[in-house]
C-alpha cells in the first residue's frame, strides 16, 4: 500500500498533492485511499491501471449524474476524473508522451464538463504571447465585496497544469478574488499539445497574462497579485521582478535556481524536466537550465512578498528558497520555513498542511491586496 501520509518515494508524494486538492474539490480523500490501498510501492504499471479504472469509473458516474439533471453531483464527479486521470500519468516517461497527451485531454475535457456547472463561473479563455497562444481559465469571484474585483494569476510547477491548481487556488474566488489560470510554457496543453517547452525569460508569457488579466473590465487594476507554487516558486519571482503593475508576489515553495535548487537536488524530477525542456538529455538541460536563475535580479522584486518552503522538502532545496529571500528587494517580505513535523508542512508545498498553510497565505494577500 502507498503511504501517501508520510510519503518516502514519488508515489506517495503525488498521491499526497492530490489528497491536498481533494479538500478543495479535487476528488474525495476516502476513494484515494482505497485506490492507495491495491497498489504495491514500486509497481508503476499497477499505480498507472489503478487510477485509469478509478478515473472511468467516475468519469462515468458524473455523466449519468448529468444526464439525470442532477449538475452538482455531476460537477463533483467530473472535478475528481479529472485529478485521477492527471494522477494517471504522473509517472509516465518521455517515451509516451502519446500516452500522456491522451491523459491530459481526457483530464482537461473532465475539468471543462464539470466547470460549465461552477458556481462562480469559470471561463474558458486564450491568451496570446508573440506567436505563440496559451489555453486556461478566468475564474469569477464569489460575492465581490467591491464593483471592480481583485484579481491574482496563479502559476503552476512543473507538472502542473491550469486544471489542477484550480483546486489549489480555488480560496481566492471564495475570499472575493478573480483568479487567472493559464498553461504557460512547459505547462498542460502548451506542453502536451502544443509542444512548447518552458523558458528561463518566464517574464515574457508572465506579461502576456497579465496584458490579459487588466485588459479584463472587472478586474481593479490596483488589486492585482501573482502567486507561483512548487517550481513557480521561480516562475512567479521571476515574472515580479519585471512587472511593475502587481501589488504583491505569493512564492508557494521559494526557488532560487532551476539547476541547483531542483535538478541537482532531486534526480528524479530531472526526467521530468528533461520533458519541459523539450526532450533534451541530461547535459543538455544541465546547459539550458544554467538561466533559471534569479542571480542578479531578485534584488528587483520590491512589492510585498510572502514565500513559504518546506524544511524536508525532497523536490526542491530549502536553501535555494532562503537565498531567494534574502536577495529580493522588497522592504516588506516575509519568510516561512516549517520546520515542525508534529505541525506539518516540512514536505514539498506543505501539501500535508494546507489547513494551516492556506489561511495564513490567504490572510495576508488580504492584508495586502
Amino acid at each position: 500500500m502507498i503511504d501517501f501520509l508520510f510519503p518516502t518515494e514519488g508515489m506517495g508524494s503525488q498521491t499526497l498533492r492530490t489528497v491536498a486538492e481533494a479538500a478543495y474539490g479535487g476528488g474525495d480523500v476516502f476513494e484515494i485511499s482505497r485506490v492507495c490501498r491495491g497498489i504495491e510501492v514500486g509497481d508503476k504499471d499497477g499505480f498507472e491501471r489503478a487510477w485509469i479504472e478509478k478515473a472511468e469509473e467516475t468519469e462515468e458516474r458524473a455523466k449519468k449524474a448529468e444526464a439525470a439533471g442532477h449538475f452538482r453531483t455531476a460537477m463533483n464527479y467530473y472535478y475528481a476524473a479529472n485529478q485521477y486521470w492527471r494522477m494517471s500519468d504522473v509517472l509516465l516517461t518521455i517515451e509516451r508522451n502519446d500516452d500522456k497527451r491522451q491523459r491530459f485531454l481526457k483530464s482537461q475535457q473532465c475539468f471543462q464538463a464539470g466547470a460549465k456547472f461552477n458556481d462562480p463561473k469559470i471561463e474558458v479563455i486564450k491568451v496570446p504571447c508573440g506567436d505563440e497562444v496559451y489555453e486556461g481559465y478566468f475564474c469569477h469571484p464569489r460575492n465581490p465585496k467591491t464593483e471592480k474585483w481583485p484579481a491574482v494569476l496563479f502559476l503552476g510547477g512543473a507538472d502542473a497544469f491550469a486544471e489542477e491548481i484550480y483546486f489549489g487556488g480555488s480560496e481566492l474566488c471564495e475570499r472575493g478574488y478573480a483568479m487567472l489560470l493559464v498553461d504557460t510554457p512547459g505547462r498542460g496543453s502548451s506542453m502536451y499539445v502544443k509542444n512548447i517547452p518552458t523558458r528561463s525569460d518566464y517574464e515574457v508569457p508572465g506579461k502576456a497574462c497579465f496584458d490579459y488579466l487588466f485588459s479584463r473590465p472587472e478586474v481593479d487594476p490596483d488589486r492585482v497579485a501573482l502567486m507561483g507554487i512548487s517550481m513557480a516558486g521561480y516562475y512567479a519571482p521571476r515574472v515580479a521582478a519585471f512587472e511593475d503593475r502587481i501589488k504583491a508576489l505569493i512564492a508557494w515553495c521559494g526557488c532560487y535556481s532551476i539547476l541547483d535548487d531542483l535538478y541537482l537536488h532531486y534526480e528524479h524530477l530531472q526526467p521530468t524536466c528533461q520533458r519541459l525542456l523539450g526532450g533534451v538529455t541530461d547535459e543538455e538541460a544541465k546547459e539550458l537550465l544554467k538561466d533559471f536563475t534569479m542571480e542578479g535580479i531578485a534584488q528587483n522584486i520590491k512589492v510585498p512578498t510572502i514565500m513559504t518552503h518546506g524544511s524536508m522538502d525532497k523536490l526542491m532545496d530549502v536553501e535555494g528558497a532562503r537565498k531567494l529571500f534574502n536577495e529580493i528587494g522588497a522592504e516588506d517580505k516575509t519568510l516561512h520555513i516549517f520546520d515542525d513535523p508534529k505541525v506539518g508542512g516540512t514536505v514539498h508545498c506543505a501539501h500535508d498542511c494546507w489547513a494551516h498553510q492556506m489561511p495564513m497565505l490567504m490572510d495576508w494577500l488580504e492584508d495586502h491586496v
